[in-house]
């Protein structure tokens, strides 16, 4: 049975890609909260420090990563230092440092976001490190062969718009949205972001 580490599984896109996984994987659950895989995605010692505990295993999904939301004239150094240290520089330190602990053939899978292909007004911030993630993993599956890089690059998810008291027609459900991430890992796509949403 091929082992999953999930980064961001507590998480509710982390709980329905759980629930996707354990039926047909050895699942291990990492975050920020867990109380036995706990580590911080903006503290690269602690990343390291998670994957020198886990291990080696065949694949590794990452779904974690903060950003505010905030547009480019109102948005603070905090807001983009946030952005970069955890949702951008966190995931590409999942691919730096993760390599090595994935098996040949395995895969890690980064999240970037919708906005990265439909930005709108106030997603500054969010649609720039969003792409950035995206290009680190075209990048990656250019120079590594052994493993593959992917993203998955969401959209609303219907549980959220749920919680804001907003329509969640637009959105996709959390358990469709983790599929996507299911059927990436026995596929041999490599440096490729696949969208996950009603477009």
């Amino acid at each position: 049975m091929k082992k999953i580490l999930v980064l961001g599984s507590t998480g509710l896109l982390g709980n329905a890609l759980l629930d996707a996984l354990k039926p047909r994987y050895e699942v291990i659950e990492a975050s920020f909260s867990h109380p036995e895989n706990a580590f911080d995605l903006s503290d690269p010692q602690s990343l390291m420090a998670l994957f020198e505990k886990v291990g080696t295993v065949d694949a590794i999904i990452c779904t974690a990563g903060v950003a505010n939301m905030v547009d480019w004239h109102t948005a603070q150094s905090t807001d983009w230092t946030l952005a970069i240290n955890n949702k951008m520089m966190g995931q590409i330190n999942t691919l730096r440092f993760g390599e090595k602990f994935v098996n040949d053939d395995g895969v890690i899978i980064l999240t970037s976001g919708i906005l990265a292909q439909h930005p709108f007004k106030g997603s500054s911030v969010v649609t720039t490190v969003n792409a950035a993630v995206e290009a680190a993993v075209k990048a990656a599956a250019i120079e590594v062969e052994r493993i593959r890089f992917n993203a998955i690059s969401p959209g609303w998810i219907s549980e959220t718009m749920v919680s804001m008291g907003m329509d969640p027609e637009p959105g996709m459900p959390a358990k469709e949205v983790a599929q996507y991430y299911v059927n990436l890992l026995d596929n041999s796509e490599s440096g490729t972001t696949t969208i996950a949403a009603k477009l």
